[in-house]
């Protein structure tokens, strides 16, 4: 074939085009079988795009008889090689959204976002991850079209582009990255136009998403995410014989001062139809703890969050006689609370009680105060153990939790002496390993 190509240059270079040009190297990409995603999978947006490439760099050029093209009204662009600009980069971080979601959605991904709609739906919100993608190489042959008897060019091209995209796994509840994938696409212009370039670059990376949508490592990462999983682990949680983990934060070593935005953001107004308690976040993927009778005998409870938003949760477990309760809301939790089942407490330590008193409108309020005692308490014939301490609490205080000076969770709040209506300042809490125990749940720090 290096005859008829020599030959074709020949007839190029008499017709007016340029001499010919060597057409760029690029692998081969073979497209992936599409896999039985069905909707089952853990939810996420597209992020965006970033490029390695840096501008200027040739990622395209004109071989006349372009790398399939074969006829002589296809010629090489005046202007030389295709170089990745700002229109193109502009092209590869806006515009391909729309390809991403629709290249996901029709594989069978819980992918939301979409770019057509006008308003931002809550599912945007809190999806579980944001993927981005980052253009680590880009190569292509194009030809321009042009009137061989006229010797004028249109200067529209066709053509096609090989991509090399790295996908980063953003988790957003967690704030890390999670996960990195790469995956490889081939895209081709057959029609000349004047955004050709542009148009194959659009079609290359459709083409690298599909690969990744059929990547079986990434549909595993997603579907241990799932929904399905989620909920098995809720079934899991209902089954109260059963030791159900969980992972939470490492434990604080800062001041309540400093964490204060986080504490707050991890207790909860929890509202049945009798009244309302308090209760706290104890893991990211939406479980919380609260008081067996704040949710009574109720099987959901809402759940008010400091931002105003209101969620329903299911009440997994309780333990009446601890006075304990597990809850499970559907969300990701941004700043669960960190606790710590085997705190050493002592008389004096300083300690916070953290809830909504009383009233819906005083949710939030934080109040300080020591550890009075470490009691043991016989209750219907069995000794519970007690942390006592003078930090102020009122009715609506329950299941609320009782935080230490470095912001760490060592205790539920339960009950308050009372006098002539009036509180005392003898207050009980159950420590939150005992309360944890009654449950049969274990919350190991997170490896992050």
């Amino acid at each position: 074939m290096d005859w008829l190509k020599r030959a074709v240059c020949a007839m190029a270079m008499l017709a007016g085009l340029s001499a010919c040009t060597t057409p760029m190297e690029y692998p081969k990409v073979a497209q992936r079988a599409p896999l039985d995603v069905g909707r089952d999978t853990a939810d996420f947006m597209f992020a965006g795009g970033s490029s390695k490439i840096p501008l200027g760099t040739e990622v395209g050029t004109f071989p006349n008889i372009g790398s399939d093209v074969r006829e002589l009204g296809c010629g090489r662009a005046g202007e030389g090689a295709i170089e990745w600009e700002r229109r193109m980069a502009a092209t590869w971080n806006g515009e391909l959204g729309e390809v991403f979601y629709d290249t996901m959605k029709s594989a069978g991904y819980n992918v939301v976002g979409d770019p057509q709609r006008l308003f931002e739906h809550g599912e945007d919100r809190h999806a579980r991850y944001a993927i981005g993608a980052r253009l680590v190489d880009l190569k292509g042959n194009f030809c321009q079209e042009v009137n061989v008897w006229r010797q004028i060019a249109t200067r529209r091209i066709k053509g096609e582009f090989y991509a090399k995209v790295e996908w980063e796994v953003y988790d957003v509840s967690a704030r890390r990255l999670a996960k990195t994938f790469v995956s490889e696409g081939f895209g081709r212009q057959t029609t000349p136009a004047y955004e050709g370039a542009q148009q194959a670059l659009q079609y290359a990376f459709g083409s690298a998403a599909a690969n990744l949508g059929a990547d079986p490592e990434f549909l595993a990462f997603l579907s241990a995410d799932s929904p399905a999983v989620t909920e098995a682990r809720a079934s899991k949680a209902k089954d109260t014989d059963a030791e159900f983990a969980l992972f939470g934060p490492k434990p604080s070593a800062k001041s309540m001062h400093d964490a204060i935005d986080v504490v707050l953001d991890g207790v909860v107004t929890v509202r049945q139809s009798t009244g309302h308690g308090s209760g706290f976040f104890i893991s990211r993927d939406g479980y919380g703890v609260t008081n067996a009778h704040v949710v009574g005998e109720a099987e959901t409870v809402t759940l008010r969050l400091r931002s105003g938003i209101e969620i329903e949760a299911k009440v997994l477990r309780r333990d009446k006689s601890r006075d304990v309760a597990l809850f499970k809301a559907p969300i990701q939790v941004l700043r669960p609370l960190a606790v710590t089942p085997e705190a050493r407490v002592a008389r004096l330590d300083e300690v916070y009680a953290v809830g909504t008193p009383l009233d819906l409108g005083l949710e939030s309020t934080v109040t300080r105060g020591v550890v009075s005692a470490l009691r043991k308490v016989e209750e219907r014939g069995r000794w519970f153990d007690y942390i006592q301490a003078d930090v102020a609490i009122s009715p609506g205080n329950s299941g609320g939790p009782l935080i230490d000076a470095k912001a760490n969770v060592i205790g539920l709040t339960v009950s308050a002496y009372l006098f002539n209506g009036g509180t005392t300042g003898l207050n009980n809490f159950i420590p939150i390993g005992d309360g944890l125990k009654a449950l049969h749940v274990t919350v190991t720090p997170e490896a992050r």
